[in-house]
């Protein structure tokens, strides 16, 4: 039998409701369409959500809204600044540890496999659970304790395995807050939200090498592992006591519809597989693989940065660290400007088409970066590789920051409105790959630099990403239909 409501369903009743609907050609059950909602309903004047129960986060106040944001922001800058705070003192270390270069770079990709790794735990106990707040405490203490050790150690390998933890640690922070944006703000607010997100993200990159320069020059390494720790103690109280649960459970708990009916509820199992399964969707993992040369970039440079401008150009620990400023600069721009012309050109649409809109209308904001990024990238290899005046390396590391954030910025929130009720798996997801890529190009750097020239090395890069720009284009023009016809069953089973 058909039920066919004459309003729209929120949120509670979708869970209940077994109307069929038409999407394409393929009939599906409403309940399935809060994995994959092909289109939203918004009012015309004021642009937000019709539907949202009134204890919904979404309508808690400005303030409060504007707190958890800023909290989750100040957390999501340890993951980056733990990454490149390290990279001013490998010189140093290496010397401390009388270990080689290679082993230097193992360390760095190790803690870059483990931040790509750590979230898909993280993404997907939390997504299942519901929990943010707790498990944002004992990522936290993952970050604290090791940071301590690493610290005091002597041995390069306990040093490594200590900096493997930190990692898993420090980036569930990033899974973690996507999931806190997704569940407090609607669509339309999410690319500002996520550019404050990730303007905390870029500050910690763009200040960890400064902090690890200084740091480096003026007391030792060892004090970058004792800022890194006394930085956690600082967030563990603040997350404590400000950042309240921000996951809405009453939505995975279905309310009968006629008092004869018996409550049903879903009991959800934890399943590590959850967000390696959204694989199997093709705007998904076409997206992904995208944003994986889009990092090969900016590790490879990172790599690069410290070896070649301390033995081509003479910088100190300190100088090196500075030169960081320079993408980092072009990070912060790139994210907050491509998170507000994201949210104008959805929100334009939506003001044409009657408050309707679709995820992929969000890409339309990203050709202009994705067109400068390969030249930016490939333009600082040759500056590198003919030892030009450092302003033109220092000047295409800006433009290709500035660019990779203009981009990974709207992609990043196109995940999540596409899948709002797995946005802390997809985020989780969306770094798994491009780290464990990151992994791969970190090891292999410095061997292909000695084989070709680092010139050659960022052309061959450039010439990958820009041929990946098709499956943007291709995401942009199928995503929706994939989504509507094909993929729309698949996702429910795979949550079962």
């Amino acid at each position: 039998m058909e039920i066919k409501p004459k309003r729209q369903s929120t949120s509670l009743e979708i869970e209940n409701e077994i109307e069929e609907t038409t999407c394409g050609d393929t009939k599906l059950s409403l309940k399935w369409r809060k994995f994959f909602p092909e289109s939203r309903k918004f009012n015309k004047e004021t642009l937000t959500e019709s539907t949202l129960p009134p204890h919904d986060p979404k309508n808690w106040p400005k303030g409060k809204k504007s707190l958890i944001l800023c909290i989750v922001s100040l957390a999501s800058m340890i993951s980056p600044m733990s990454s490149t705070i390290y990279y001013p003192a490998v010189i140093a270390i290496r010397d401390y540890f009388k270990t080689t270069e290679f082993i230097v770079n193992v360390s760095i990709s190790v803690f870059i496999f483990f931040t790509g790794t750590a979230p898909l735990f993280v993404g997907s106990f939390s997504d299942t659970y519901g929990n943010r707040r707790h498990v944002y405490l004992v990522a936290l203490l993952l970050y604290t304790i090791p940071s301590v050790i690493c610290a005091l150690v002597k041995n390069i390998w306990v040093l490594i395995t200590m900096r493997a933890i930190q990692a898993c640690g420090s980036s569930a922070t990033q899974c973690l807050g996507a999931g806190v944006i997704s569940d407090i703000y609607i669509p339309t607010e999410r690319g500002w939200a996520y550019g404050i997100l990730y303007l905390g993200f870029y500050i910690g990159d763009l200040g960890g090498p400064i902090i690890g320069g200084l740091l480096a020059e003026r007391l030792g390494f060892t004090w970058i592992f004792w800022f890194q720790a006394i930085i956690g103690c600082i967030l563990l109280p603040l997350i404590f006591f400000f950042l309240p649960e921000t996951y809405r459970h009453d939505h995975a708990t279905p309310q009968p519809t006629a008092p004869s009916q018996p409550i049903r509820r879903n009991v959800k199992k934890f399943n590590i597989l959850t967000p390696i399964k959204l694989l199997a969707l093709p705007n998904v993992s076409l997206k992904i693989i995208y944003m994986s040369t889009i990092w090969a970039f900016m590790y490879v440079q990172n790599v690069i940065i410290p070896i070649i401008f301390y033995e081509s150009y003479h910088l100190s620990y300190s100088f090196i660290g500075l030169t960081f400023l320079a993408p980092g600069i072009g990070y912060l721009i790139g994210s907050v400007i491509g998170g507000r012309y994201s949210d104008y050109v959805l929100t334009k649409y939506e003001v044409g088409h009657d408050g309707y809109s679709y995820p992929e209308v969000r890409l339309n904001s990203i050709w202009f970066g994705c067109v400068l990024i390969p030249i930016s990238f490939g333009a600082f290899g040759w500056s590198l590789e003919y030892k030009a005046h450092l302003i033109f390396p220092i000047i295409s590391m800006f433009l290709g920051g500035f660019g990779s954030l203009f981009v990974s910025n709207s992609t990043i929130t196109y995940l999540v409105d596409s899948y709002p009720e797995l946005s802390a798996s997809a985020i989780a997801l969306s770094e798994f790959v491009p780290c464990i890529m990151a992994t791969i190009y970190i090891t292999i750097t410095v061997p292909l630099q000695n084989a070709i020239g680092v010139g050659w090395l960022f052309t061959i890069l450039s010439f990958i990403n820009l041929i990946s720009i098709s499956l943007i284009v291709l995401v942009y023009v199928k995503g929706k239909g994939w989504r509507e016809k094909q993929q729309l069953r698949s996702l429910y089973v795979l949550n079962q």
